[in-house]
């Protein structure tokens, strides 16, 4: 190029000089790319983390208010899928104007209205109410999003794979101990803190708050094919199928503990496995003195079952 206020030729960038900066740009970008997603995948742990103990929050208000931890299932509701512990602790956390409306629209609405239609009206499936997400119950790290995508559709009237998702399920014990044992896929275990006709108080975790899990994450998908029917990752809206006595209950939003973190294997509805979108593949999970601890993928299944159990004779919580 040339300068004619100094009349002579400018200097310019060669091909070879051009190279070499895009290479180094290149190099640049590559090396703070893994860097990026490591922050935000930390983000998005944390903010999972922060969730759950909204959530322990949130069931120790309800705790403190009703005498004991909501219950699994409620021997009232026969042949209805129905709404449950997480429908019972909107109020405390930030919902209550859902939790108001849900309750208006028919009585005992969280007992007895269906969301979706199965047999016999009434049906609220696609009820804003339902569809819309309940923040605190995602994991933003979850691939699955804000809804309930990996559900089944065994029903043409099913609206569940745009109802919001529940990415956190109740610990209902472990399943090696206190069973049930109705029928295969309805059996379930009495050994955790929110298990079928449940109301466990502080009073009855006789291992310890901090020994004994509450919540744990669910978050991601994966299942072997055929698996999932109705265990996998279902939207809050459905806490549990409670059928006559003889046959037990379809444990949901609540579920035994059966199986290694990170599982991906065949499980019948009432032991869907814990496990999250996280890298590492662990999960967090809220113990019931309200802290949150992530457990890895590798953590021994035995130490699990036994945190599960609230009376289990078990001594301290390991470092991990």
């Amino acid at each position: 190029m040339w300068d004619r206020s100094r009349g002579r030729r400018a200097a310019a960038f060669t091909l070879l000089e051009l190279l070499v900066v895009v290479t180094i740009a290149a190099i640049m970008v590559g090396l703070l790319l893994p860097a990026v997603q490591r922050v935000r995948d930390a983000a998005a742990r944390s903010k999972c983390k922060n969730h759950l103990k909204q959530l322990g929050t949130a069931l120790h208000s309800f705790h403190d208010a009703y005498g004991s931890f909501p219950s699994g299932t409620d021997f009232g509701v026969q042949n209805k899928f129905a709404i449950g512990w997480a429908g019972r602790v909107l109020q405390f956390v930030e919902e209550e104007n859902r939790y108001r409306a849900i309750e208006k629209l028919t009585a005992s609405a969280l007992k007895k209205v269906m969301p979706w239609r199965y047999k016999d009206p009434p049906h609220y499936g696609d009820n804003q109410l339902y569809t819309d997400p309940v923040k605190v119950f995602i994991c933003p790290a979850s691939e699955l999003g804000a809804f309930s995508p990996d559900v089944v559709a065994v029903d043409s009237q099913m609206n569940a794979p745009n109802q919001g998702a529940l990415h956190y399920r109740a610990n209902a014990g472990s399943s090696a101990s206190l069973r049930e044992t109705m029928r295969p896929d309805y059996d379930y275990t009495t050994s955790g803190i929110i298990y079928p006709d449940s109301h466990v108080r502080m009073t009855d975790i006789v291992d310890g708050s901090s020994n004994t899990l509450l919540l744990g994450e669910c978050s991601s998908a994966g299942w072997a094919p055929g698996s999932k029917n109705w265990g996998g990752i279902q939207p809050w809206t459905w806490g549990y199928f409670s059928l006559p006595s003889q046959d037990g209950h379809l444990m949901i939003d609540h579920k035994m503990l059966a199986y290694p973190i990170g599982y991906s294997g065949d499980f019948l509805p009432n032991s869907t496995p814990y496990r999250s979108a996280h890298a590492g593949r662990g999960a967090n999970m809220l113990l019931a003195d309200g802290s949150v601890r992530y457990m890895t993928a590798t953590t021994d299944l035995k130490l699990l079952q036994s945190l599960a159990t609230r009376a289990g004779g078990e001594v301290g919580m390991p470092d991990f």
